[in-house]
């Protein structure tokens, strides 16, 4: 369990530093594809640290995967507390680095890379918006990297676990 934990902090600090900083660096700017960028850059982390960790944690990375595994019966209640703890101190120690790194002044986004909802949307909208991206996100999970009938494509699962971020 502690190699678990330790993975998904290393883990989770390394995708908020990789992906906020990605934002801190270029949100807003005028002609640039600065949504596509930070999105890539989100994707292409969870990637990497999901095939890099994968075989110390399972590659969760998020706190909704982490739940979700544990609602479907692949991991344990103890073990899913403690990894939500380690991502969670992981999130705040990436917010850390990143805060030490950027002058405030050069932060792009003004707030460590974090988003909010826009003022043109409902608060409706963007919950359903983050229910149906979370879904997508655990559905190609548990059936990437969970289901028996695509252990043949297992070696994939990391790259399209990715593209569904």
């Amino acid at each position: 369990l502690t190699k678990k934990c330790a993975a998904e902090f290393i883990a989770m600090t390394l995708f908020v530093i990789f992906g906020c900083g990605s934002a801190m660096g270029i949100a807003k700017e005028q002609g640039s594809a600065w949504v596509f960028q930070v999105s890539l850059t989100f994707g292409l982390a969870i990637t990497v640290l999901a095939s890099t960790i994968g075989h110390y944690s399972g590659g969760h990375i998020n706190c909704a995967v982490t739940f979700g595994l544990l609602v479907a019966g692949q991991i344990g209640g103890m073990e899913a507390i403690c990894i939500v703890l380690s991502q969670l101190v992981g999130s705040v120690m990436g917010a850390g680095v990143l805060s030490c790194m950027y002058p405030k002044d050069k932060d792009l986004t003004g707030a460590l890379g974090s988003n909010a909802v826009n003022e043109e949307f409902s608060k409706l909208g963007a919950v359903l918006a983050e229910f149906l991206g979370t879904f997508l996100l655990m559905y190609t999970v548990l059936e990437t990297a969970v289901n028996p009938a695509t252990e043949a494509g297992r070696v994939m699962a990391c790259l399209v676990i990715g593209f569904s971020v």
